[in-house]
């Protein structure tokens, strides 16, 4: 049964989507996230055991060093959550906690046994795993394929242009005479992708298929899209942060996790080990498939239920 917390029944669509394979056998789920005008569901007063499924996310902006939980710490994320109306949903949840808590944005040392984390999970079909000579051969050096949600983003797309010493492509369209005419051997393409000019997965993950490696940085929350796309087909560079996943991604071992990114971007381009990366991150993103990740989560929540 999938309840909504917004008595206007507003809930985001890839929430709902990953709610509904969750089997949380008779008990309620209840996907929530930041929405705008928000008014709390009075119909849930009644509701007494039921599972949280938290993808809300902070601000681009906000440094989380602590986990924002609901009915325990919102008060100290007034800024996000503002209003009355949010202050009874947090009393809600503070008077009837949920018997299990599935937390997007979850931080490893607020992990227990009913917090857990979840993330976002690949629906695209996976991808084969390419041989060293065919890695080694990849036309880009870089891709950053990405939305305005984080300035962070815009930021780094700007800096492409000045200090990432390539020759660089910002439009899609470009792509093929840019890899045809440009005789820098350094190549990094950066292209934004607005919500109203989305373009297919696969398009997009067949240049993810031609670089060595794939930005997935922050958007308004720590994990992204990105984190279940980047990685499908090439090394995956990410901010390096504390939080917790299903199946962990470990700096030098399936990805690469950058604090300064131009200077860790330079050092993996040159890591002789950076195809064993590509094949142990493309393995552990297919964790991520749907197949794969909600049987995993469903085993998860049996035992703990």
């Amino acid at each position: 049964m999938l309840y909504s917390f917004d008595k206007h029944q507003r809930l985001d669509g890839s929430a709902v989507r990953i709610a509904q394979h969750i089997d949380t056998g008779s008990l309620p789920i209840l996907p929530v996230t930041r929405v705008e005008g928000f008014e709390f569901n009075e119909d849930l007063r009644g509701v007494k055991d039921w599972v949280m499924l938290d993808y809300s996310e902070l601000h681009w902006n906000t440094e989380n060093t602590e986990t924002h939980l609901f009915g325990v710490n919102t008060h100290k994320f007034d800024e996000v959550f503002k209003g009355d109306e949010w202050a009874k949903f947090e009393d809600w949840v503070r008077e009837n906690p949920p018997k299990l808590y599935l937390k997007r944005e979850l931080l490893k040392q607020d992990v227990s046994d009913n917090v857990l984390p979840m993330d976002y999970c690949s629906w695209h079909s996976p991808y084969p795993i390419e041989n060293k000579e065919q890695f080694n051969h990849r036309p880009i050096s870089c891709f950053f394929y990405w939305g305005r949600s984080s300035e962070y983003r815009v930021q780094f797309h700007a800096d492409v242009w000045t200090k990432s010493n390539a020759a660089v492509c910002d439009n899609l369209y470009y792509l093929n005479p840019f890899l045809q005419e440009e005789s820098n051997p350094r190549k990094f393409v950066t292209v934004n992708v607005p919500h109203y000019a989305r373009q297919p997965i696969e398009n997009i993950l067949a240049v993810n298929g031609l670089s060595k490696l794939s930005v997935s940085m922050r958007g308004s929350g720590r994990k992204c899209f990105r984190h279940a796309e980047s990685p499908s087909n090439s090394v995956m560079i990410t901010e390096a942060n504390d939080l917790a996943w299903q199946f962990d991604w470990v700096d030098g071992v399936n990805c690469i996790k950058f604090f300064d990114i131009f200077h860790d971007i330079n050092k993996a381009l040159e890591n002789p080990n950076l195809y064993e990366i590509y094949v142990e991150g493309v393995n552990n993103a297919n964790k991520y498939h749907y197949t794969h990740y909600f049987p995993h989560i469903n085993k998860l929540i049996k035992e703990k239920l």
